[in-house]
């Protein structure tokens, strides 16, 4: 080959290599929303199996508002729950309220997943034969067991903070003895003292959920709720 071709060839291979760079987006890492062992988290890590491109270092940031919060700071990426097919009106309130305040730039994936609510109680409990006489989960998981709960005389506590909040208070007894957590079965695995009692007590056997892995901005003013809501269906349709 003569000089002055390697050479063109050279510049040709290099420059193609700078525009690749160019072209990808560089992102700090992804906050997701709810804690290690939620549906979130079971979303992301399928997700990311599914897109290997996609994978990157995963924070915890417990409520959307906060993901979207440090997302939009660290030029980085959120991922938030969005879409419920149980709930009504489907849109998941928290994400629509996030929303208000901040921005979608860019959908970059968005990936649905089969919901499956577990019973789980901690080892210790459920080797001394402890009757279930509360449930611990956030309000959302709570409303989708009603033909479970029926006839049972359980009290119930509303966890906001999520189901792996719920589940890491019972795998540490920091409830009421008895009490059980409500949330996926993968929690047995982040908690490693928790013991799945039940699968599938979801009264939907259809129940999904519907995630956006996404590019946020700060809005320069609040929205309405009204207008949050339709922002985000059509984020939901746009991928």
């Amino acid at each position: 080959m003569k000089k002055g071709t390697y050479l063109r060839n050279k510049l040709r291979m290099l420059l193609l290599a700078s525009l690749t760079l160019a072209s990808t987006p560089s992102w700090a890492k992804v906050y997701v929303q709810a804690s290690a062992g939620s549906f979130n988290d079971t979303a992301i890590t399928q997700l990311f199996l599914n897109e290997p491109s996609l994978k990157d270092e995963l924070v915890f940031a417990g409520s959307p508002t906060n993901a979207f919060q440090l997302a939009a700071q660290q030029n980085a990426l959120a991922f938030s729950a969005v879409e419920n097919s149980t709930i009504e009106g489907r849109l998941v309130k928290a994400t629509v309220e996030a929303l208000e305040q901040y921005k979608i730039r860019k959908v970059i994936a968005v990936i649905t997943i089969p919901i499956e609510m577990c019973v789980l109680m901690n080892k210790d409990e459920l080797e001394s034969n402890q009757t279930i006489t509360q449930l611990a989960s956030h309000p959302a998981a709570l409303k989708q067991i009603n033909k479970w709960k029926k006839n049972k005389a359980i009290i119930e506590l509303e966890v906001p903070k999520g189901t792996a909040a719920a589940a890491k208070m019972v795998s540490k007894k920091q409830l009421l003895t008895g009490t059980a957590a409500i949330g996926s079965c993968s929690l047995a695995s982040t908690f490693t003292n928790l013991s799945v009692v039940e699968k599938g007590i979801q009264d939907n056997k259809d129940n999904k959920t519907t995630f956006l892995l996404m590019q946020i901005e700060k809005r320069t003013a609040k929205i309405s709720t009204a207008k949050a809501k339709e922002e985000l269906k059509l984020a939901i349709t746009s991928k």
